[in-house]
């Protein structure tokens, strides 16, 4: 059966969006040019621009994308704990891995080129604004979530991945083991052992 000229312009956009992912992880942001991106999903550079009007455009769709694959992951293995297991413990590992796994350092590329770059840090921003919402909402389906003040949670999530995503960036440079070993089993007990105030 032949493919509808919309599942080949999903099926093109699928690989750019991939090709890009891969790219930034492999080489970084400063090298993911046009070129070297349409060259690994196989596509022209004309193609990437019949789809994206600018390559800002490409990279707000590229950080959707891993947005999108981050949230997706949190949400089935938030689902996927086990009920004999304390779900604020797995609730951090899972964050923890998340943060620490290759995806999301395209995440930390971009937010580093976003810095100096007006039109990214703008599309970042919607970007991430989406994205913390839905990561909030994800983490109030964690068994015990609802333990903690509704207004605070925000604050909490926001707190958490911060931390989680700086222990990211630094592990690159600085790996800690030690810290690392610790991080989870301290936060747990913090807020295991401390009532946030209403």
């Amino acid at each position: 059966m032949a493919r509808t000229q919309q599942q080949r312009r999903e099926e093109t956009v699928a690989r750019l969006l991939e090709a890009s992912i891969s790219t930034i992880i492999e080489v970084g942001y400063a090298r993911a040019s046009a070129a070297v991106i349409t060259k690994r999903a196989g596509v022209s550079v004309g193609a990437l621009f019949r789809h994206f009007d600018t390559m800002g455009d490409f990279m707000a769709a590229t950080a959707y994308e891993v947005l999108r694959r981050q949230l997706d992951s949190f949400t089935k293995q938030v689902a996927a704990i086990p009920s004999d297991r304390p779900a604020l413990e797995a609730g951090l590992t899972i964050l923890r891995d998340i943060t620490s796994s290759p995806t999301n350092a395209v995440m930390y590329e971009l937010m580093v080129a976003a810095r100096t770059d007006e039109k990214l840090n703008g599309t970042l921003q919607h970007v991430l604004q989406q994205y913390a919402s839905k990561i909030c909402d994800a983490a109030r389906a964690l068994p015990g979530a609802d333990r903690f003040p509704q207004e605070k949670f925000p604050v909490l999530v926001a707190l958490l991945t911060n931390t989680f995503d700086g222990a990211a960036m630094l592990r690159a440079v600085l790996p800690q083991p030690d810290i690392e070993n610790e991080r989870i089993a301290l936060l747990t007990l913090l807020l295991s052992g401390v009532g946030l105030p209403g």
